[in-house]
């Protein structure tokens, strides 16, 4: 299994308690810091920041559904 929907299928096939055990294993993998309201508002101005200077362009709706539809595209 090498891909995120393979790994994701056969998670899927399991019981609800092993689907539970899998997801706090990944989610305490995750960085502290990326949990912390603080944090993540401030990403979220620096972001509002740069759109609002011009220095990224926004995503649409749709292009951000197509974009994490087929992961790996560039920007």
């Amino acid at each position: 299994m090498s891909t995120v929907n393979e790994i994701v299928h056969a998670a899927m096939g399991l019981g609800r308690s092993e689907r539970t055990a899998i997801a706090m294993m990944m989610l305490d993998s995750l960085p502290d810091d990326a949990e912390e309201p603080e944090d993540i508002l401030a990403e979220a101005l620096r972001r509002d920041a740069e759109m609002e200077a011009g220095l990224v362009k926004p995503l649409s709706y749709e292009e951000f559904m197509a974009r994490i539809q087929r992961p790996g595209q560039a920007a």
